[in-house]
């Protein structure tokens, strides 16, 4: 027992030297790779969430003609540039090209925690390691992964402002700041890291130069962002839609939106009226005035977005849908607020499983229901999913400032595009054609079903992202070790992030899963850290 003892005692001691060596983040990379090419047997590397939509921006990047302009204005660009890339170059380079970023994201967060002491390093890195859904979220190519790999990389860059204070760390910090962006919109809500690198400088001056340096390091590339928007899609702006994603929570996910609500929502109720439900797909359906704003219709809600652009103007940019929202919150203030608070929950609850498809039915399509098409006429499906209708009136990704590509239905079912320009019909064949070419860049090999099963079973099993978050909350209070406060920013940071996405959508896991590593690193730093003398 004795002998056994001493082994052990020694075995932990080698382990926390290998853990404080430089060597020690190629080691986790290197282990990383080995867990991602593990999984990869059962799961190859798939299209993630709206995937089509963020090819549709990197197809037209260098196009001297813009033919769908919100394409490339209700995403930001760095997610497509990334995964148009890696599907460029093919399958074996875009499977391996997640595999990378998966490695350094977790070597990220070693780094991170190896300042708190070996200790805490090692169990940071066997926990994210252990982690099913993390590894599973990058087997999903999509602005989720990319996402979570900007904010590893954030992390670090936080770790380092804190460390030794100084304008290029702080500039650099807000470089990272940026690349979030880039990646999810969602990231501007971060801007507040700049506050960060204000308080850890010391004196009056190096506060301001560390202030100044994050500020130009975070707005320099959102502001040629939206200078380039500007030019080439007619709309200074970073990302185009916001207010519509708030009209989207209040209309799709709570159903709070009512004509009687207010002024704007009346407006909207009458635009509704004369332009959507005497056409269709609507008018075959008989589908009222209470039926649409009762409906939680993500399909209809496609179509106030188009409406909002052919009544308000392009230049409008969804303010009038945004009064429609703000209207719906202060009529029903308790029924926004339990709908936020309950996917708040949800996304501190819900693990991230792996899709299992059944080999009887017909693979999914990769195009996403609103990529656009050049074909037409195309003929709807009965409606599915519960949706009241096979298909919106007119695909948001086809809307332009000055309305020159229109969707027609010559039939309750039947719709297609009509371009004024003959040269928007030819680009648009063109860009169908980039896209499932891009997609083509996928792995080919079939999923293992009863392999991917055992995975999920490991995901169901592994802690919820609140139990890490409470954890980490009592022992950080409970030990205090020295730096904590970067953990708790982080662990802040995500939290605020979460919020700021459940304000304006319901749940989905693919949300929450790039933020857990920073509740990860709460409790194991929390836990393990070394205490200030």
């Amino acid at each position: 027992m004795a002998a056994t003892a001493g082994r052990v005692v020694r075995t932990g001691r080698a382990l926390a030297r290998w853990a404080e060596s430089p060597v020690s983040d190629v080691g986790v990379f290197v282990i990383a790779l080995g867990v991602y090419g593990a999984v990869s047997i059962a799961l190859p590397l798939q299209a993630g969430r709206d995937l089509p939509r963020y090819l549709l921006d990197y197809a037209q990047l260098f196009d001297s003609h813009v033919t769908y302009p919100y394409a490339i204005l209700s995403r930001t660009p760095g997610t497509g540039i990334v995964t148009g890339v890696l599907l460029d170059l093919g399958p074996i380079v875009s499977e391996v090209g997640a595999a990378v970023l998966y490695a350094l994201s977790v070597a990220a967060w070693f780094a991170v925690a190896r300042r708190f002491g070996p200790v805490a390093a090692l169990v940071t890195a066997f926990a994210l390691l252990a982690y099913p859904g993390y590894v599973l979220l990058f087997h999903e190519l999509a602005s989720d992964a990319l996402f979570a790999a900007a904010f590893a990389l954030v992390a670090l860059l936080l770790m380092r402002a804190v460390e030794v204070p100084s304008s290029g760390r702080a500039a650099a910090l807000g470089l990272g700041v940026a690349l979030l962006v880039f990646m999810r919109p969602v990231g501007q809500v971060l801007v507040v890291l700049g506050l960060v690198p204000l308080l850890a400088a010391r004196g009056r001056r190096p506060r301001l130069l560390a202030a100044g340096a994050f500020a130009l390091g975070a707005l320099v590339p959102l502001v040629a962002l939206a200078a380039h928007n500007s030019v080439r899609a007619d709309d200074f702006t970073v990302v185009r839609g916001g207010s519509a994603s708030l009209l989207f929570r209040t209309f799709v996910a709570d159903r709070i939106v009512a004509p009687e609500n207010g002024e704007a929502s009346g407006e909207l109720a009458r635009a509704v009226s004369r332009e959507l439900l005497p056409n269709e797909p609507y008018r075959s359906r008989g589908i009222d005035l209470q039926t649409f704003f009762s409906s939680g219709s993500s399909r209809m809600h496609d179509d106030l977005t188009v409406l909002s652009d052919r009544t308000w103007g392009w230049d409008d940019d969804y303010r009038h849908l945004g009064r429609v929202a703000r209207e719906a919150i202060r009529a029903h203030p308790g029924a926004y607020a339990r709908g936020v608070s309950k996917d708040l929950w949800r996304l501190l609850l819900w693990p991230l499983y792996a899709p299992v498809t059944d080999s009887a039915s017909p693979p999914p399509s990769q195009g996403g229901s609103d990529q656009p098409s050049s074909s037409a006429p195309a003929s709807s499906p009965a409606p599915t999913d519960g949706e009241p209708i096979p298909s919106s009136r007119e695909s948001p990704s086809i809307t332009t400032p000055d309305g020159r590509i229109r969707e027609v239905w010559t039939s309750p079912t039947e719709h297609g595009f009509v371009f004024r320009d003959p040269a928007d019909r030819v680009e648009s064949a063109a860009l169908d054609r980039d896209v499932n070419d891009l997609l083509g860049g996928l792995p080919d090999r079939a999923e293992r079903r009863r392999l991917v099963a055992r995975v999920n079973d490991l995901s169901r099993l592994y802690p919820r992202p609140f139990m890490w978050l409470l954890l980490g909350l009592v022992a950080a209070l409970w030990r205090r070790p020295r730096r904590i406060v970067v953990p708790a920013v982080l662990a802040a940071s995500a939290l605020l992030v979460m919020l700021s996405t459940s304000l304006a959508v319901y749940a989905v896991a693919e949300y929450s899963v790039p933020l857990v590593p920073a509740f990860v690193l709460l409790a194991t730093t929390g836990l393990f850290g070394l205490r200030a003398r």
